[in-house]
């Protein structure tokens, strides 16, 4: 036994090298230059809401801009004002909460149902269909608002906005796939044997198939919360005109555009909209890398 070791301990000194050392060194400096370089533009902000308007002009041309003030009792002054000064900011942000979690609860019901059909039953047109859904994937989404505003504006939607917002969203192909191409991968034995049992389709589907789909759940459930809380531009068709109604991400135009302008209030506005981002990076990074390479692999 002692002699394998001292061969394993032999193996694995050989392979540590000089060269290899100094190259893994240059690599993770790289890595951190590059870290600091994204995380830049983040901390500016941060740094720059907690400070008043004139201190952040001042400061714009130093390193002092990359710095807090010296004072801590006034770091945050803009956010007492922003919610003072826009009273509909604090609605938005209950707005895109509510939402998320309507969008997030239709997505993962309605497309792991698609999914599961397309990956256990056959019919007729089944091969057309998936051929479809994959064709869809490439067609950028901006080029389907339209069609969608006037297909609501047909149906009498538009006036039921929260529905008429929250609907064009329930359905993905991309959902779909994912769902799909997971379900794929679980073996029709299991669920064979429920239905030995007595289960039927459906209660299959709750009892032995989400249990083991919890990874694509995950991950979809978490791209749908960063893709509705990000929305822009069809909730801009949507709410036009209508504060009380806008998510965050429409109502932070509304601080940007106010007269007199205060870059202040922007930031501190633009730091809250990330800060629900930056958690879900966080504390769900394992998921989105698994979601990455899962979609990239099937």
């Amino acid at each position: 036994m002692e002699a394998v070791k001292e061969k394993a301990i032999k193996k694995v000194k050989k392979r540590i090298t000089v060269s290899g050392v100094i190259t893994k060194i240059l690599f993770y400096l790289l890595l951190a230059v590059l870290c600091l370089i994204f995380l830049f533009p983040v901390w500016w902000m941060v740094v720059n809401s907690l400070k008043p308007q004139d201190v952040i002009y001042r400061d714009m041309s130093s390193a002092l801009t990359f710095l807090p003030t010296t004072s801590p009792a006034h770091w945050f002054d803009s956010y007492i004002q922003l919610f003072s000064i826009f009273s509909q900011f604090g609605r938005s942000i209950f707005n895109s909460v509510l939402y998320a979690a309507l969008s997030i609860t239709g997505v993962l019901v309605l497309n792991s149902l698609a999914g599961y059909a397309l990956a256990r039953f056959t019919f007729p047109g089944h091969n057309v269909l998936v051929t479809i859904i994959i064709l869809i994937l490439i067609v950028p989404v901006e080029t389907s608002l339209v069609p969608q505003y006037v297909i609501l504006k047909s149906l009498g939607l538009l006036n039921v906005r929260l529905l008429g917002y929250i609907l064009p969203g329930l359905i993905s192909p991309f959902n779909i796939f994912m769902f799909r191409s997971y379900f794929l991968g679980i073996p029709k034995e299991l669920e064979e044997a429920a239905y030995i049992d007595g289960c039927g389709r459906l209660r299959s589907f709750f009892r032995i198939i989400i249990p083991c789909s919890l990874p694509v759940f995950a991950t979809v459930g978490i791209f749908t919360f960063m893709g509705s809380w990000n929305e822009y531009v069809f909730a801009q068709l949507m709410f036009a005109g209508n504060p009380s109604m806008m998510p965050l991400q429409t109502y932070l135009q509304i601080i940007n555009n106010f007269q007199p302008q205060d870059l202040s209030l922007v930031l501190a506005s633009l730091t809250l909209s990330t800060i629900p981002i930056a958690i879900v990076y966080i504390f769900c990074q394992r998921w989105i890398i698994e979601g990455v390479a899962f979609s990239g692999l099937k």
